[in-house]
């Protein structure tokens, strides 16, 4: 994708993005778009099929687990989003 916002940068989108990082609010659909983090969802344990609604956060405490445990996960393994 190019990069189309006026700052005149010349590094893409999906670059750009890389730099961030996996965040609590963000749904588990969003995060499971990636593979690599859908597999870190499965292996933790959240719910990535009806729990899709469900934010970061949110499916963390449904699965028993802390959102930090998870989000360091999803950003160790997963990498940060694409």
């Amino acid at each position: 994708m190019a990069h189309t916002c006026g700052c005149h940068s010349t590094q893409s989108v999906s670059v750009a993005r890389r730099a961030a990082a996996w965040r609590a609010d963000q749904t588990v659909e969003e995060v499971g778009k990636d593979p690599a983090a859908l597999a870190v969802l499965k292996e933790m344990g959240v719910n990535h099929c009806c729990g899709a609604h469900l934010t970061l956060a949110e499916a963390a405490a449904a699965a028993g687990i802390t959102v930090d445990a998870l989000l360091g996960r999803l950003n160790r393994t997963a990498g940060a989003p694409a």
